[in-house]
């Protein structure tokens, strides 16, 4: 019995320690004066951060790593960032550019729409899910420089997609995707790098949420927790009272 509550105590030590967040590195992508909203949130938050180029380079980085990328506007080239994100990395954007090669780069990733009008402003934002990535946001927004409501696309649902926002067009503007071990894409198409305003009311507690949401490890449902962390026990218990005899 001793070796049994030894076990299972090692255990759920093992399991909490991976419960949690996972922090990595930060790289801010973008064109410098794309991305200074972003810096600044940044600075506001405490976080620490390596300036990049306009689109990163992912190699080298993996589970924990977070790219941030802000835009408006921009021929590329585009980074492929699939390996990356199945690997567990974190890609947040803000913004687009009204280019035919750079919808069909972001078709990669997302079931896009409300690509033929390009860049144009539409109204208030309005939350649309109580996902990790909202928690900072209000329910509804109106903008005090409406020129952050430019966007030049919107979202569909997919089965790994949950759509997190939208306009008083009832267009979807904001959506966070799926990937293998932990990685997610976190797309806001409203163009927030660089013009004034809006900082404090959206900017930074949207990209705060973001990074909460990057993140974010999956943690086992409490029944499950107990019953690995019960049988992991058991198998350690059992190892020892077996090498004792």
């Amino acid at each position: 019995m001793r070796w049994f509550i030894v076990g299972l105590a090692a255990a759920s030590a093992v399991l909490v320690a991976t419960a949690g967040q996972v922090h990595g590195g930060i790289t801010l992508g973008g064109a410098v004066d794309d991305r200074v909203n972003l810096q600044t949130a940044l600075d506001d938050l405490g976080e620490s951060y390596t300036p990049g180029s306009e689109y990163p380079d992912p190699t080298g980085l993996g589970a924990g790593d977070i790219i941030i990328i802000g835009m408006d506007g921009g021929t590329g080239p585009y980074q492929d960032y699939t390996t990356f994100l199945n690997a567990g990395g974190d890609l947040i954007c803000a913004g687009g550019s009204n280019w035919d090669p750079y919808r069909a780069w972001i078709a990669g990733y997302f079931n896009i729409t409300d690509t033929a009008s390009g860049w144009h402003t539409d109204g208030d934002w309005h939350k649309s899910s109580d996902h990790i990535a909202n928690t900072y946001l209000p329910d509804d927004y109106t903008f005090e420089t409406v020129g952050h409501t430019y966007h030049m696309l919107g979202f569909l649902a997919t089965p790994n997609t949950t759509i997190l926002g939208y306009n008083d067009e009832g267009i979807d503007i904001a959506a966070i995707r799926e990937y293998n071990n932990g990685g997610t894409f976190n797309y806001m198409a409203l163009d927030l790098g660089w013009r004034p305003g809006d900082q404090d009311a959206f900017i930074t507690p949207w990209l705060h949420g973001a990074l909460d949401a990057a993140r974010e490890v999956v943690i086992p449902e409490p029944s499950t927790f107990l019953v690995w962390s019960l049988l992991a026990a058991l198998g350690i218990g059992t190892a020892a009272y077996r090498r004792k005899r």
